[in-house]
């Protein structure tokens, strides 16, 4: 990928589709197809984006002449494992805000590799593509939006969303059972501010 964001999706026979991991600048798409010799996966553009193709037939042939993108897709698919490892542990967590925590410290990680801000993130991604990847039902996503705003750490403003505290954040991410009966977050300390919102779409 040389420019914009894909969403990796696998859709089941009942029409149902299954977000597996998002891609940026960078990365490289369709890496199962050197083992299973075809692609298992769809990726859908969710923005106005750039790619090089290669076919595999050739891929051979052009490692060899070219040893720098042997080189480049050993980093790629290295990239792409470790990330496989961050969807797995976001998947970990019992509580949807701690797996949502999560995933907004990669998605800010990402963005800081890629030179853009880490603090102030624009999703891309819709609110329903999150709930997918993430294993919860998009209302939950929404709620659990509205929970970290709430705790203070985070400004969401639709698909804008602003780190305020990424300590605070950090901090959700190493929970696992979310909100105790009182409204209080397990394991982290409560925070007075409550940011202005609003709804997320």
């Amino acid at each position: 990928m040389r420019s914009g964001s894909f969403k990796c999706v696998k859709t089941s026979e009942d029409g149902y589709e299954q977000v597996l991991s998002f891609a940026g600048p960078g990365e490289v798409l369709g890496f199962e197809a050197i083992s299973r010799g075809h692609h298992t996966a769809s990726v859908i553009a969710l923005e106005d984006s750039t790619v090089f193709t290669l076919p595999l037939r050739e891929l051979d042939r052009w490692r060899q002449r070219f040893p720098s993108l042997d080189r480049a897709l050993q980093f790629a698919l290295s990239r792409q494992l470790a990330r496989n490892a961050d969807v797995a542990e976001m998947m970990a967590a019992v509580a949807a805000e701690t797996r949502l925590a999560r995933f907004l410290v990669w998605l800010s990680a990402s963005m800081a590799e890629r030179g853009q801000s880490p603090r102030r993130l624009y999703l891309r991604m819709s609110r329903r593509d999150i709930a997918s990847l993430l294993g919860v039902a998009h209302e939950t996503v929404s709620r659990s939006f509205s929970a970290l705003a709430d705790w203070g750490c985070l400004r969401v403003d639709n698909r804008e969303v602003e780190i305020l505290d990424d300590e605070a954040l950090r901090a959700c991410t190493r929970g696992t059972r979310g909100v105790s009966d009182d409204g209080s977050r397990h394991g982290t300390a409560e925070r007075s501010r409550s940011p202005t919102r609003r709804a997320a779409a």
